[in-house]
């Protein structure tokens, strides 16, 4: 469990290439690309279950958001197939049109591998091409991030994607006059499940939660001095009836430090001091703020939002 001290910003499209020069130089490291297939979990209706503690209080029934890595062979298309897999393959993610639906996220959670198509008509000299080409800009620009470059996996399969972490939330903490956003946070691993036919979305319904929404997360991370991590990602709901991108037109920006102990006070403080100061170095070209705290609001009685 950890605290979890955050700021959050957006900026344009058309801003992204200078925001990304600018965090590099301000980190003194590459961006990062990643992904993440979130789902979100809430307790069974169907079911009767007291919410009470074993103090007999009232406790409000909160939701449980899954999450995973997916080979990015899942994500992209034709038209990306000859693009190095870093950080500018993201403004090719300029719609609500991606790979990724709804019946293979459905697969996913069914430990099903999803049928995909765009790798399998990659052809070897399209790949020792894109290599020797890469090879060729690392040697010239060893420092530049610009030829950071991760490779996706040639035969996708669901075996290959990392393990099912499991997050379980608080609601920010109250107060008109904080400066930051601070959240609790319970977080850990699923290794693997037990059972016939064993799958993240049997062991959940065995815990008593049923699907709610599913969101997928495409971005760049930036390591930086003090645990500070920045996040810039796209973000697409996914359903049913067709995805949709939330962040169409622009990036959402996260910066957020997570403190191993919340009676840490001078950690704490320690970070968010860090937090204000990376807040004042952007100031006048971005606006990190603390978000409404309603809308990372984890309780079921709260609607359907993103946590």
């Amino acid at each position: 469990m950890v605290q979890q001290l955050s700021l959050f910003g957006s900026i344009g499209d058309d801003g992204y290439d200078l925001l990304i020069s600018t965090l590099t130089t301000i980190s003194g490291n590459p961006p990062l690309l990643y992904n993440s297939l979130c789902t979100v979990w809430k307790p069974n209706p169907s079911y009767d279950v007291e919410n009470v503690n074993s103090r007999n209080q009232l406790v409000e029934p909160n939701r449980i958001k899954l999450s995973k890595e997916v080979p990015f062979s899942y994500l992209i298309d034709e038209t990306m197939m000859d693009k190095p897999l870093n950080f500018r393959i993201l403004k090719s993610f300029t719609n609500d049109k991606i790979p990724l639906n709804y019946a293979m996220t459905r697969n996913i959670l069914h430990n099903t591998v999803p049928q995909v198509t765009n790798f399998n008509s990659t052809n070897e000299d399209q790949n020792n091409s894109k290599h020797t080409e890469d090879t060729v800009n690392e040697s010239r620009n060893s420092d530049d991030i610009i030829d950071v470059d991760m490779d996706a996996s040639p035969a996708p399969s669901n075996e290959s994607c990392s393990p099912w972490s499991l997050q379980i939330s608080d609601i920010p903490a109250a107060g008109n006059n904080r400066s930051v956003s601070m959240q609790t946070i319970a977080e850990t691993i699923i290794l693997s499940s037990a059972g016939k036919n064993s799958s993240v979305s049997s062991l959940m319904n065995g815990l008593g939660y049923v699907f709610e929404f599913q969101y997928l997360t495409i971005g760049v991370k930036f390591f930086m001095k003090h645990g500070l991590i920045l996040e810039l990602q796209k973000i697409w709901q996914i359903e049913e009836a067709g995805n949709s991108q939330i962040t169409s037109g622009g990036f959402l920006l996260k910066a957020y430090i997570n403190v191993s102990r919340g009676t840490d006070i001078d950690r704490i403080n320690y970070t968010e001091t860090a937090l204000m100061n990376l807040k004042k170095e952007l100031q006048g070209y971005i606006e990190l703020s603390v978000p409404d705290r309603q809308s990372m609001d984890s309780r079921v009685a709260h609607g359907n939002i993103l946590i």
